[in-house]
């Protein structure tokens, strides 16, 4: 199984997450399954249906969660030799058609959200810019079409 990089807080907010849905929501969903299921278990009991398809759907972000947990590795930091773009540094990317200039950190998949600036490291743009250094011109293929950003500046 491949590891997935993620970053510390990124770990901690999905741990959060597994943790509130296994200690809050899943038993407020068995109890409403308890309480459908004192009406019968029949066709026409919805209120059975219904709490038992919010079961299913509980279990399976918990199960997915935990995939997604198992597959992590945190990765905290790294010496930089040289300035590169890499896993957990923030870059100061413009791009050359329409002049603008964005701020992303580079995160792993699981906690990326480029609305909230972090930018996946497996994204097309993110696989690109990887390994680059500032000042350097990039050429992206993207969905939209061909884009051209350069590096403006590293932060680690």
């Amino acid at each position: 199984m491949e590891k997935v990089p993620i970053t510390r807080h990124g770990y901690h907010r999905l741990m959060r997450e597994l943790l509130h849905l296994r200690r809050v929501i899943r038993p407020c969903v068995i109890e409403e399954l308890r309480e459908a299921r004192d009406f019968g278990v029949k066709v026409d009991n919805q209120q059975y249906l219904l709490a038992r398809e919010r079961h299913l759907v509980v279990q399976r972000k918990i199960s997915e969660l935990e995939r997604m947990i198992a597959q992590c590795e945190v990765v905290v930091g790294r010496k930089f030799f040289r300035r590169q773009v890499g896993f957990g540094v923030v870059i100061l990317i413009k791009n050359m058609d329409d002049g603008a200039e964005s701020r992303y950190e580079m995160v792993g998949p699981y906690e990326s959200d480029v609305s909230r600036g972090k930018l996946s490291v497996d994204s097309p743009v993110g696989r690109c810019l990887m390994g680059c250094g500032e000042g350097d011109e990039v050429t992206v293929y993207t969905p939209n079409g061909i884009r051209i950003y350069r590096i403006l500046s590293i932060d680690r």
